[in-house]
This record gives structure tokens, C-alpha cells and sequence, in this order.
């Protein structure tokens, strides 16, 4: 054989297996990229899908653990035998119907068994009560173990046969001290609810969500959601085990529910098999609902790495240059692109997303470069977008837990936040307060002379001359039922009875209409300045009790503690 051809086989035979090399480590590189680019994207996917489906849910069980603690409807729980109470409950509850999303609510009694509903139509109006409950009843079945679990809220997917509609039904428990009354709550439409969580479209991405006990409650194919799960024996529930071929994924799965049941800020990624394939799992836990989010994701079609090996015709030149050559073209043309792409990956992994990452390389290296780059712009944003909705919400909750719904005041818990910071500012200061309690005379005369509904607009009346009376830096709540609390800060007793004169002249002189009467109303208001730093029960008990020396001498006067 010549040396020549010998030759040639040696080239030949060095670049091929140069080539092989280059494909190898090439292809190991793209996998670690595409493992560790997976899990942020896993990550970020999960805490999107999270936000996503409890959007719609967290004001919804807000609103309904509002109205269990309504006492119209507590009474109405405990007395379901006196006419008057319930009648208030139900108006209460038909109140509470308009603010929910599908204008829906349903009570159940834990004496009685009554079911009460009426839905966005309004076609239960004055037959609100629907059907009993009976334990012997497994459609009714929910209802027992719901009083039975003691938890004070749950989500649960379940089809009514009484009424034939199928809901994602919050339940939240009625309760007065440590006694269980009743469950009461609202439905959010199972195929509206599907369309805006698991079937959400996303190219790669699969979610369903599972309770404690892994049964599935929300699926895009609704065969496989388990209906009734609190009604049932865990062994009959229909289970996301069924989708893994492994028992070890099924094993580590339960493994990281338990661990995010401990820490449920943190969120977990494993690989499991899925529908014949390698699939990446995200999994968080909601524990507003006690829910997990499963999120399946093909990490090789989130990230669409192309192919490395797309450069025969460059190495057929390459075969007569020298290896150092060949070396150098490797390393600018591969290595350098693929380090950098792994040095974004590791920033990003930092938390770095608001870094720049360069497009580099040519080719098939260049387009993974661009597409790392469209993918990291894409994440960071979604990262910024999901924190200003996370932050706008938790104001907006955070605004409505301190806000009385009918009158727009202040409730008693933010009234209470301002008086401490008030108490303290001063301590710090030495400076002084007044404290104005109103009551509105003979209000439940209004009420049964006129109606809840007249009493409502008489609270809305009073709320508005005590919040246009009032100085821009005082604040006005709804301390409870008829009665109202104004702090002033840095107020003198001048200021302090001027400004219940002139409250209680202008509730005087209203003139309020409502159901096609008119009436009129006045105020009783207990005054107390204090000129020293007091505990806060101290400033309650005194302008509770100048108050009561108001209402008790003639009504519709104001009278300061002494």
C-alpha cells in the first residue's frame, strides 16, 4: 500500500474520529443545557401555573369565608326555627350572591340538613331551600365529611344530582366558637374553570392538579377528574398513579409532596416516564387549597436546540488543514458559543434575568444561541409579570381585609391597626388623641319598620357625613352592627366636640329614602380625649362608656368622659 493512500487513511481516519468527538461532547453539552435550562424553566412554569389557578380562587374563598362569619347567617344556622332569622340569613346570603363570580351560593345545616342555593339566574327566589341532606344518601356524602375533616375551607369538584350542575364548589365551614353550624359557600363552573387552568394551551406543557391523597381534581380530560374525593374511601379515588409507568416516580413523588407539605414555598422537579416518554415534572403545593400542581414538561420541545452535526461540507475542505486548525475552528466556532451559553445558564440560575445574553456562533450554534436568548427574555419577563401580579393582588387582599363592603370605612381590624400604630406614635411623642363612638338611635326600629334594606342605605348615609365631617388625617371604621369609631390624632377636646357637633347635626338633618319612603335618623356619640399615651382597652372601655351615658339621658346628643 502507498503512503500516500496510507496517508489519506490516517486523515481519513483521524477526522472521522474527530468528528465523532465533536458529536459526542456536543450532544452532552446541549443535554446539560437542556437539563439545567429545564429545571429553571420547570420552576418558573410551576409559580406561573400556580398563580394562574389560584388567581380565580383566592378572592372567591376570601368573599365565602367572609359570609360564614356574617352573624345574620351565623344566627340563622343556630336558630333555623325562628322565622325572623332566617329570613335575615337568607337575605344575607342573597347579599353575598351578587359579589361572587357566578352570582351562586349554597348553605348547608349541620342540625337541620337543609340545603339552601340560588344561582345568577335567580330562579330559586323565595325557594331557596332546595332539598334535605340525609347520611344515608352517598350523593350527600360530601357534606358529612366535610363537618367531619374540621377544616375550615376546601376545594371540592363535585357534580350536584339535585341540582344537575357540576362546580368546583368552595366549602367553608359555619361555625360559632368551637361548634361546627353548618357549610356555606359558592361553585365556579367546572368547564370555565378547566378552560383557564389545565386547558390552558402551551406548546410542551401538560398540568393537572391532585389533592394530599393524590386523587385528581382538575384535568384537561374531565373521564379522569375524581369526582366527590372527600366522599370517598381513599382506595376508590381515581389516582395520578395511573399516568406513570414506574413505581419509583410514583414513590418520588409522594416523596416531594410531603417535603413541599412542609415547606410549601418551595416547589420540586423530577424526571419521570410519561407517555412513553422522558418527561420533566414540576410539582407545587397551594396551600390555600390544599391542592398540588403537576406540571409535565417535554423539555426538548420548551427548548428547541437544533441539531449540532449540520457541517460535513466544511470538515470535506478542512481534511487538507492542518488539526491545529481544525482545533482553533472548533473552540470559535463550538466550544466558546456553548461555554457561553452555559455561563448564561449558571447567572440565570442566580437569579440574574435581567443580563443581556449576546447571540454568538454561527449556524446551528448561532440559532441555539438565539433561542437561549428569546427563551431567557421570556422567562425573565414572565418572572417580572408574575411578581407585579403576586404584589398587586396581595394589596388588593391585604386593601379588602381592612374595608367594611357596605359603607366603604374601615372595619373594626383595620380600625384596630390604627390605633396601636396610633397608641404608639404616642408613646414615642407623648402626644394626644380623641375617640368618637357613634351609635345610631333606635336602628332596629328603621329595620323593621322599613326593611335591611333601609337600614343599609341609613348606614351608607351615616358612613358618608362621617367620612366628608371628618379631617383628611382621621380615620372613620364601622366598628360593628350601627356603630361607628373615629380616631383624630393631635386633637384638642375643642376640636374633638366640634367635630361631633357637627356630625351628629348633620345625621340629624338627613333625609334618606328608601323602598319609596323617607325617614330620618339620629346619633347618640360618646366622646373621650386622651392627653397621655393609655392602652387601647382602656380608650375602648371610656368612650364605650361615655357613649352608653349619651344613649341612656336622651339620645341624640354627644358626651364626653369625664
Amino acid at each position: 500500500m502507498q503512503l500516500r493512500f496510507r496517508f489519506f487513511l490516517l486523515m481519513t481516519a483521524l477526522f472521522v474520529g474527530f468528528v465523532l468527538i465533536v458529536w459526542f461532547f456536543s450532544l452532552r453539552w446541549q443535554n446539560e443545557i437542556n437539563y439545567t435550562w429545564g429545571q429553571q424553566f420547570a420552576q418558573r412554569q410551576v409559580a406561573f401555573d400556580k398563580y394562574r389557578t389560584l388567581s380565580p380562587l383566592i378572592r372567591e374563598i376570601g368573599l365565602a369565608k367572609q359570609m360564614a362569619a356574617d352573624p345574620d347567617i351565623v344566627a340563622m344556622a343556630s336558630h333555623e326555627d325562628d322565622p325572623a332569622a332566617k329570613a335575615r340569613g337568607i337575605a344575607a346570603m342573597e347579599n353575598y350572591r351578587f359579589n361572587f363570580r357566578d352570582h351562586t351560593y349554597f348553605s348547608a345545616m349541620a342540625r337541620s340538613g337543609n340545603y339552601y342555593f340560588n344561582d345568577a339566574s335567580n330562579q330559586y327566589q323565595g325557594r331557596q331551600l332546595r332539598y334535605v341532606l340525609s347520611e344515608n344518601n352517598s350523593n350527600d356524602k360530601w357534606f358529612y365529611a366535610t363537618i367531619k375533616s374540621g377544616k375550615l375551607a376546601q376545594i371540592n369538584v363535585d357534580p350536584d344530582v339535585h341540582l344537575g350542575v357540576t362546580k368546583v364548589w368552595i366549602n367553608v365551614l359555619i361555625k360559632s366558637g368551637d361548634q361546627t353550624l353548618g357549610v356555606i359557600g359558592t361553585g365556579i363552573d367546572l368547564t370555565s374553570f378547566l378552560k383557564e387552568t389545565v386547558s390552558f394551551q402551551q406548546s410542551g406543557v401538560h398540568n393537572l392538579f391532585v389533592d394530599e391523597s393524590r386523587a385528581i381534581q382538575l384535568n384537561n380530560n374531565p373521564d379522569l377528574i375524581d369526582y366527590m374525593s372527600i366522599g370517598k374511601d381513599v382506595s376508590q379515588r381515581i389516582k395520578v398513579d395511573r399516568l406513570f409507568t414506574s413505581a419509583s416516580d410514583v414513590e418520588n413523588l409522594r416523596v416531594a409532596m410531603e417535603e413541599l407539605e412542609r415547606n410549601p414555598d418551595q416547589s420540586r422537579t423530577l424526571w419521570v416516564d410519561y407517555a412513553g416518554r422522558k418527561e420533566l415534572l414540576g410539582v407545587a403545593y397551594l396551600p390555600e387549597i390544599g391542592w398540588f400542581d403537576l406540571t409535565l414538561m417535554d423539555a426538548h420541545g420548551l427548548i428547541p436546540i437544533q441539531e449540532a452535526w449540520r457541517i460535513p461540507a466544511l470538515f470535506v475542505a478542512a481534511l487538507l488543514i492542518a488539526l491545529l486548525s481544525m482545533g482553533y475552528a472548533l473552540s470559535r466556532w463550538v466550544i466558546r458559543p456553548i461555554a457561553a451559553l452555559q455561563n448564561a445558564t449558571e447567572r440565570m440560575q442566580r437569579g440574574e434575568f435581567d443580563v443581556e445574553h449576546p447571540v454568538q456562533g454561527t449556524g446551528e450554534i448561532e440559532r441555539l444561541s438565539w433561542s437561549f436568548a428569546q427563551m431567557a427574555k421570556y422567562v425573565g419577563d414572565t418572572n417580572r409579570e408574575l411578581e407585579n401580579k403576586v404584589r398587586e393582588r396581595t394589596d388588593e387582599l391585604n386593601r379588602m381585609a381592612e374595608t367594611d363592603l357596605l359603607t366603604g370605612l374601615l372595619n373594626r381590624r383595620g380600625m384596630t391597626d390604627r390605633l396601636e400604630k396610633e397608641i404608639a406614635r404616642q408613646v414615642r411623642q407623648d402626644g394626644m388623641l380623641g375617640l368618637l363612638m357613634l351609635d345610631l338611635d333606635r336602628f332596629k326600629s328603621i329595620n323593621d319598620s322599613y326593611g335591611h334594606a333601609a337600614g343599609d342605605a341609613a348606614l351608607r348615609e351615616a358612613a358618608a357625613v362621617i367620612q366628608s365631617l371628618k379631617r383628611e388625617y382621621d380615620h372613620a371604621a364601622r366598628w360593628g352592627g350601627e356603630e361607628f369609631l373615629i380616631l383624630l390624632p393631635v386633637c384638642d377636646k375643642t376640636n374633638l366636640l366640634t367635630v361631633a357637633e357637627r356630625i351628629r347635626d348633620a345625621i340629624r338633618n338627613l333625609n334618606i329614602r328608601a323602598a319609596g319612603q323617607s325617614f330620618s335618623l339620629t346619633v347618640s356619640i360618646g366622646a373621650y380625649h386622651a392627653a397621655t399615651p393609655q392602652p387601647l382597652e382602656t380608650l375602648l372601655q371610656k368612650v364605650d362608656q361615655a357613649l352608653y351615658a349619651a344613649k341612656g339621658e336622651e339620645r341624640d346628643c354627644v358626651r364626653l368622659f369625664s
